[in-house]
């Protein structure tokens, strides 16, 4: 593949991600997204320090809501337990995306 058709798909897989914390935001705050609230998560997301992308999602996330989602062992723990809610599938879903957008920037 060129390096054009490598950077498409790199910023598709963006687009995925930030869709995905959109959605979790959204589930969370029980509220719909206005496109300033997705401008501005979008603005966090990129200036956050983090190495990886799940550590950028979850630094946005952290600023833009003042919450910090629960971690994947607590998700596993729910879901041992067969208590997993919409938020949980919310966050492996963010989590997914993300490692997917590392596996295109190669940090996989």
């Amino acid at each position: 593949m060129n390096r054009s058709g490598s950077r498409e798909g790199r910023t598709m897989q963006e687009i995925r991600l930030l869709e995905a914390i959109f959605e979790l935001v959204a589930c969370w705050s029980k509220s719909e997204m206005t496109n300033s609230a997705r401008k501005l998560l979008i603005e966090y997301y990129r200036t956050c320090p983090e190495e990886t992308a799940a550590g950028r999602a979850r630094g946005a996330i952290r600023r833009y809501a003042q919450w910090d989602p629960p971690s994947l062992g607590e998700i596993r723990e729910r879901h041992r337990a067969g208590a997993m809610e919409d938020l949980d599938w919310r966050i492996l879903k963010v989590e997914n995306e993300a490692r997917k957008l590392d596996e295109a920037d190669g940090r996989a």
